[in-house]
């Protein structure tokens, strides 16, 4: 025997016994007491992803494939607290547990033993599931675990490599393929459900925004000088510094929008201080970028998701770098110019046919101005503009849309240009 094979004997033995340890004490059952997966007998099902906005709305989808093959089923779902507002009123989903995520807490005992996290855990195994999703991909060793101490008897996922000693976490397991790079995140989901015999319902986001959240943001910017007239969504904020536009680049776009289309601006941002070690903001940028800028203005500060969520359904064209914000304006269907710095297009580009996505071949400060405003052109003669694009994109969160299928060639100059839009509706 080989020293990889004598290695992977080992670690496969202390799974076992790591295994029949935990089937006793957590759960008092004995080893392979659990019998053959059986759709038949699953009447509760909890989905668990507790990582970014834009991971939890592309799961928006699995959970509809999973309301259409288990209608009577009580579904529920575990997300990270900062991402619950993504999925608080999704018709498909029947409960929502949250938790504050260990590396957003301040102290290192917290971090070590999130008491948030233990929770959460107790909550799920007073539920009695049937049946737990892991929906992270390639692997989450916090979502296997979870799903394993919540109870159920059977849980499925992507699995992690063969010498993981917690392989049995997901007894549903099934492996990824290396596709990764090379398949939307929304289709891991759908391909995962479809290994239990659990067809599509749809590749179309779902997102809800809170009605009163909406009306209390629409008294805000009217008491801020918005009208009745267009309004167009600038977010300048991204997590990662490749995805990140010049703060002079975002002033110049907004006056371009201003002035060739008659839209009012609304600048939108992470708030919070810039040196907070936990939750990095943005403050101060935005006054930055309106000095830059001829025209005057919106600043909305949105503390929470769910004014973010309502602020950009109120909109009616949407300006930002990748991240949440990318996927929020998909599910809403606004019209969209999306900047890509560093990322996996094929994996992470928003589904939206009212969507261009500019890619600046690994940074977003190579886009140029112009290749933006022209996007923006191309885009809203495409769709349109104006009243009756938002209350179309208000309409159809969470409905069907043509999947976008349709790139274009390289544009010239250094940024790259891709068009993920397929059919325009509502134009």
């Amino acid at each position: 025997m080989t020293a990889t094979g004598t290695v992977c004997s080992k670690s496969q033995g202390i799974a076992r016994c790591i295994e029949y340890v935990m089937e006793y004490v957590l759960h008092r059952r004995s080893h392979g007491s659990v019998p053959a997966y059986s759709p038949d007998r699953v009447r509760r099902i909890v989905v668990l992803h507790h990582y970014e906005i834009g991971d939890v709305l592309c799961i928006t989808p699995s959970l509809r494939a999973l309301r259409r093959a288990f209608p009577e089923a009580h579904l529920a779902v575990l997300v990270a607290e900062n991402c619950r507002a993504v999925v608080e009123r999704n018709p498909d989903v029947d409960e929502v547990f949250s938790y504050r995520r260990a590396k957003y807490e301040s102290g290192w005992l917290d971090r070590l033993a999130s008491r948030d996290l233990l929770r959460v855990i107790r909550d799920l195994r007073r539920q009695r599931f049937d049946l737990a999703v892991s929906m992270r991909r390639p692997y989450s060793n916090t979502n296997a675990w979870l799903a394993y101490v919540s109870g159920a008897p059977w849980r499925l996922g992507y699995l992690a490599p063969a010498s993981h000693p917690f392989g049995f976490c997901l007894n549903l397991g099934r492996t990824w393929e290396g596709k990764i790079l090379h398949e939307h995140e929304v289709d891991g989901g759908l391909e995962l459900l479809a290994s239990i015999g659990v067809p599509a319902a749809g590749r179309q986001l779902t997102l809800i925004p809170d009605p009163a959240v909406q009306a209390r943001v629409r008294e805000q910017l009217r008491e801020a000088g918005s009208g009745g007239e267009s309004l167009a969504f600038i977010h300048i904020s991204s997590r990662r510094e490749p995805n990140r536009w010049p703060l002079s680049a975002f002033a110049q776009a907004a006056d371009a929008l201003h002035e060739k289309f008659g839209f009012s601006i609304l600048l939108s941002w992470a708030p919070g201080d810039p040196k907070n070690p936990l939750f990095p903001g943005d403050d101060g940028k935005p006054e930055e970028v309106a000095a830059r800028m001829r025209t005057r203005p919106i600043l909305l500060r949105t503390p929470t998701l769910a004014e973010l969520i309502a602020a950009m359904s109120l909109s009616d064209f949407v300006l930002s770098p990748d991240g949440g914000c990318v996927h929020i304006a998909a599910a809403l269907g606004i019209p969209q110019v999306a900047l890509f710095g560093k990322a996996y297009l094929a994996r992470w580009r928003p589904l939206n046919p009212r969507s261009i996505v500019l890619h600046g071949g690994g940074r977003a400060d190579c886009i140029p101005v112009d290749a933006v405003v022209a996007a923006a052109e191309k885009l809203l003669t495409r769709c349109g503009r104006g009243p009756t694009v938002r209350s179309v994109a208000n309409k159809v969160s969470g409905a069907s849309f043509t999947d976008p299928v349709r790139e274009l060639q390289p544009s010239p100059g250094p940024a790259v240009t891709v068009d993920t839009g397929g059919d325009v509706h509502g134009s």
